[in-house]
């Protein structure tokens, strides 16, 4: 009994090392023998810009008029608007700007699809060499685009995401959330470099025209497209220097905790859909990456669970005493953080960090308890 005991703190406790830093230090050495290099170069593909919308009467007159400033050829830019099922002043807005806009086209869901039905419908009606994927609610730079589609000059690149800029909040949560945006963005980089990344941002991703698959409207567009890409040969690319302005205010406990539950349901049923690519027999590396950094993190709260549940019987040495009180006190300081932002305090930002990951641990068991109880995902309300 003992023996098991210390096999799964032993496997839980080194799963949650690879998972956070073993595997990253594996990028990195890998990127310094073997990097793939994006060929980048200035090139102007006729580009189909594709905005999905639900009651964005607040956004999308600004979210055109941004599209439409976009340092590129005329000429070479369509915009197309699906919206979906909105009841709000929407689509007589949409109606306004077509008329004074003949290369914006727009459709109408007569009831609520969801982001990936409607990203369908808008890349039926596209005619251009190039999908630029987008959200409502974001402002982009007028070089983003001409920044993003120079990474589709290079033939192994398939997909290409940007970077999300977020507003800044004075909160912990907005402080953590900071905190892991440079890991994530660090990560992504190297994964680029290595192999490739496995998924996009939604709010900013472009795709050749005919590599975009059609996608079951009950999965996400922004994970399961890029992967399926993958399986055609060709890899999705980060492209920092190209940037979405979401207009989102800074998250709080709520937020976030809602928003990591819809990610993590949405990601594990993609993944489960795309479970072949993690095959390492068959895609060697690219599995194995696939694994660590969606399924195994992922998975993070069981390994957190049962590495403080093995820990408590194992408590007839100084090294694993000492390892449960470091998990008490990392709680401890999660739960003390929680009160205190619930209280309008603002501890000290040493309290950040066990507050984010206890929060993303909580969110992603409770996206575990939903994906077993057969949920989708497939609409949710955007926070604002």
């Amino acid at each position: 009994m003992m023996l098991l005991t210390e096999m799964i703190f032993w496997i839980s406790l080194g799963t949650l090392a690879h998972i956070y830093f073993g595997h990253l230090v594996v990028l990195v050495v890998m990127s310094k023998f073997g990097q793939r290099a994006v060929l980048k170069a200035d090139i102007f593909p006729s580009v189909s810009i594709i905005i999905c919308a639900y009651n964005e009467e607040r956004h999308i007159a600004r979210k055109i008029a941004n599209c439409l400033d976009f340092d590129y050829p005329p000429g070479k830019v369509e915009i197309i608007v699906v919206s979906d099922g909105s009841h709000d002043g929407t689509n007589a807005i949409l109606e306004t700007v077509r008329a004074n806009h003949p290369f914006v086209k727009t459709h109408y869901m007569l009831e609520r699809s969801g982001k990936t039905a409607c990203q369908n419908v808008a890349v039926q009606m596209a005619s251009n060499e190039v999908l630029f994927l987008t959200d409502a609610t974001t402002a982009h730079p007028r070089t983003a685009l001409r920044l993003l589609v120079r990474s589709l000059h290079d033939p192994s690149v398939g997909c290409v995401t940007g970077k999300p800029v977020f507003n800044p909040g004075t909160g912990l949560i907005s402080a953590g959330q900071q905190k892991r945006d440079r890991y994530e963005y660090y990560l992504r980089g190297k994964l680029g470099q290595v192999k490739t990344l496995f998924g996009a941002q939604d709010c900013i991703y472009a795709i050749p025209r005919n590599l975009y698959p059609t996608i079951r409207p009950d999965l996400d567009s922004g994970f399961v497209g890029p992967l399926k890409i993958l399986e055609k040969g060709y890899r999705t690319v980060f492209e920092p220097e190209a940037v979405a302005i979401v207009d989102r205010r800074p998250p709080n406990i709520k937020d976030e905790f809602i928003r990591r539950s819809r990610i993590m349901l949405r990601g594990m049923r993609g993944l489960l859909h795309m479970r072949h690519l993690m095959n390492p027999f068959k895609y060697g590396f690219l599995a194995v990456s696939l694994i660590s950094s969606r399924l195994l993190r992922w998975l993070t709260p069981v390994w957190l669970v049962s590495l403080l549940v093995s820990n408590v019987f194992l408590l007839n040495s100084p090294f694993y005493l000492g390892a449960l009180l470091l998990q008490v006190a990392f709680y401890a300081a999660a739960v003390i953080a929680f009160f205190l932002e619930q209280r309008g305090y603002r501890p000290n930002v040493v309290f950040s960090v066990p507050l984010y990951v206890c929060t993303l641990a909580v969110a992603a068991a409770d996206g575990l308890r939903r994906l077993l109880a057969g949920e989708s995902g497939q609409l949710w309300q955007t926070r604002r």
